[in-house]
């Protein structure tokens, strides 16, 4: 099952947003959010959250193995890098 929330904030409520995120997410079924903040991407899964610069492959790359780890479809890491 997918479920898509389509939402804008101000820049400044993202690090209160992520955190709020990582507290109200499911531990279990690979559940995560992602959303941009400038150049930044935020994602975010239960009790951990990522934000990495747009052309940080590193940083992209750690996101995507915790989302593996925590049972995230391959297909739903397609994070744009």
């Amino acid at each position: 099952m997918w479920t898509f929330l389509d939402f804008e904030t101000d820049d400044e409520a993202a690090g209160p947003l992520a955190e709020s995120l990582a507290r109200a997410l499911l531990a279990e079924g690979g559940w995560y959010a992602d959303f941009w903040v400038g150049d930044d991407h935020v994602v975010v899964f239960f009790r951990k959250v990522f934000r990495y610069q747009r052309g940080d492959q590193d940083g992209r790359a750690e996101a995507m193995a915790y989302g593996r780890a925590v049972g995230v479809p391959e297909h739903q890491l397609d994070w744009p890098g």
